[in-house]
């Protein structure tokens, strides 16, 4: 049974104005990865007719939202197909992100999957843009972009002007080789946004954040393995992501509809949302919780063509969104994710 979200955790209201001074996106290069490609290295599906790949693939992107993903580590590969890691693809947004002339005074890296064992992945970035600012590693399962973005907004209140938050994953290289769902399920990505605060006119009002933690499921769907790596580990397929999707599908569900219900507590609150930005592993559980919640805001999915990115999803989602310059004066955004770990969060915006 899920655990029920506690009364007394906080929901903070910034009321903070914020311009967007620069925006960056990045992933594997190569073709996208189709379902059908996947299913036909599967064990299970090699060998198959083609009809019946591309049947299942089909079955495959209606009930998760997955049609094609970006790896730089195919599953059926032992090696990766590229040199590309969080900390390279981070480079990339944080470049096409800096080119907006943005000038941060601190900067947040958010990544579950960081290629250094005790270096700081935000520092090595920053090093590359020789930049000596504040710089912190944020790691928090899926939820990872809506903690980042948490964090960014209590610097600005503590007095930087402008804070630089980057997200990128490789959940490719922990797919695990005995379970088809991660398979299909993770995928590559980075992205990057430069928010500095303003007194008037700005880009948007961040209205309402939360973000909490639940560490009685820390294990509930993880990478098992203690580090350094053993040989005994790596054996039984240690560093791979594994768990039970059905308990955790449970506990997102819950926490889900309690995080809506306090953020948005009237049927108004509700149906004043434009847009819904959530972490992206599950699309059907996404409409199912909208639907009865009475949350009536477009969905905006990018795991049909991105797969999921992990804590990288909603970040990356914001980003495309306003460079394809999606939302209009007044949209409400509402931001949600619940993530391994566990970790669970929403944001609510308003377009200025």
């Amino acid at each position: 049974m899920a655990t029920p979200l506690r009364a007394d955790l906080k929901i903070l209201k910034p009321n903070l104005l914020v311009k967007v001074e620069g925006l960056g996106r990045a992933w594997p290069e190569g073709p996208p990865i189709t379902n059908a490609e996947i299913l036909r290295h599967h064990p299970d599906t090699q060998g198959k007719p083609e009809a019946l790949l591309q049947e299942l693939g089909e079955r495959v992107a209606r009930a998760y939202g997955f049609r094609h993903r970006y790896m730089t580590r195919r599953p059926w590969e032992k090696s990766s197909a590229s040199g590309e890691t969080s900390e390279s693809l981070a480079e990339k947004a944080v470049r096409l992100a800096l080119k907006g002339r943005a000038k941060p005074e601190a900067f947040l890296l958010g990544s579950t999957t960081t290629r250094r064992y005790t270096g700081s992945q935000a520092t090595a970035v920053l090093g590359k843009f020789a930049l000596e600012i504040p710089a912190y590693d944020i790691k928090a399962g899926c939820s990872t972009s809506l903690a980042s973005l948490h964090l960014a907004q209590a610097l600005i209140k503590q007095g930087y002007d402008s804070v630089l938050v980057a997200c990128a994953e490789t959940l490719s290289k922990v797919v695990h080789p005995d379970l088809r769902e991660t398979w299909f399920g993770l995928a590559d990505g980075a992205a990057a946004i430069a928010l500095r605060r303003v007194a008037k006119g700005g880009d948007f009002k961040i209205l309402k954040s939360f973000y909490a933690t639940d560490g009685r499921l820390v294990d509930m769907y993880t990478t098992p393995g203690d580090l350094p790596p053993t040989a005994e580990a790596l054996a039984a397929h240690g560093y791979s992501l594994a768990g039970d999707s059905a308990q955790l599908k449970d506990h997102a569900k819950a926490r889900y509809l309690a995080m809506i219900q306090a953020m948005l507590p009237t049927k108004k609150d509700r149906e004043s949302i434009r847009w819904v930005i959530p972490h992206q592993v599950n699309r059907l559980l996404t409409e199912e919780v909208m639907q009865e919640t009475g949350l009536s805001g477009e969905l905006l999915w990018d795991a049909e063509n991105f797969g999921n990115l992990g804590g990288a999803s909603v970040l990356f989602t914001l980003v495309r969104a306003l460079e394809e310059k999606k939302f209009k004066k007044g949209d409400q955004i509402f931001f949600m994710s619940v993530g391994g770990g566990l970790s669970f969060a929403a944001q609510l915006w308003r377009k200025s």
